[in-house]
């Protein structure tokens, strides 16, 4: 029982759930000029990005880990007759495994092979998803909005000052996972023509700190 106890307080809080967007449609084909859509994903063959850690404590303070992860594009490959890039960056708090997901920009959108909105830099009204963790098969930890947010913000990392909008992760903690805030956040923040420049990692439900990884040095072809 106390060994159980100490793995519900110390729940890493993923969104794992449902997901409520799929890609937009394609707007009509008409005989005006194509529309240029601006770059924030930089998904091509061989790009890559390093990220250092860094711990953000309760007050908002950065202290590096000293740490870094890599994410690069691997390839491209076709998936239901669409042309998808494959990114793959390290899972956090699971060393030698890898997140691996396929994206490809969709008008302003990035998305992904199962359909869902990763990020707009137009849309900041739509709701992309809205998902639930659980702990056990009845247990309500949160739930989880995804939405844009924070349009234009300027942020500074090793790497650099940007510009930047953010694909935001709002938290609203049920009644019993509320010990370290409520609500809480994750944030995905793009800069164009540099793609992702600061990433929230999942958070425990015990602690108020996060992690983050900020861009330290890139390479786009």
């Amino acid at each position: 029982m106390l060994f159980l106890m100490a793995a519900l307080m110390t729940v890493l809080i993923y969104s794992c759930k449902k997901d409520n967007n799929l890609e937009p449609l394609p707007p009509p084909t008409t005989s005006a000029a194509a529309t240029a859509y601006l770059n924030f994903s930089q998904l091509k063959v061989g790009n890559y990005w390093v990220y250092e850690k860094f711990n953000i404590d309760a007050a908002g303070n950065a202290t590096s880990l000293n740490t870094f992860d890599s994410c690069y594009v691997e390839k491209d490959t076709i998936i239901n007759s669409k042309i998808y890039l494959k990114v793959v960056k390290p899972m956090p708090y699971f060393p030698g495994s890898y997140d691996i997901s396929f994206q490809r920009d969709s008008l302003h959108y990035i998305v992904n092979s199962n359909g869902r909105i990763l990020f707009s830099y137009q849309d900041f009204s739509t709701i992309f998803a809205t998902e639930y963790t659980l702990t056990g098969s009845t247990d309500t930890v949160c739930q989880i909005i995804t939405q844009m947010a924070d349009q234009n913000l300027t942020v500074t990392t090793p790497a650099g000052t940007f510009s930047t909008s953010n694909a935001k992760e709002f938290y609203s903690m049920y009644p019993g996972w509320t010990s370290a805030g409520n609500p809480r956040y994750r944030n995905t923040r793009y800069a164009r023509n540099i793609g992702t420049v600061i990433e929230t990692l999942p958070f425990f439900a015990s602690s108020p700190n996060y992690t983050e990884r900020r861009l330290a040095r890139f390479h786009l072809n």
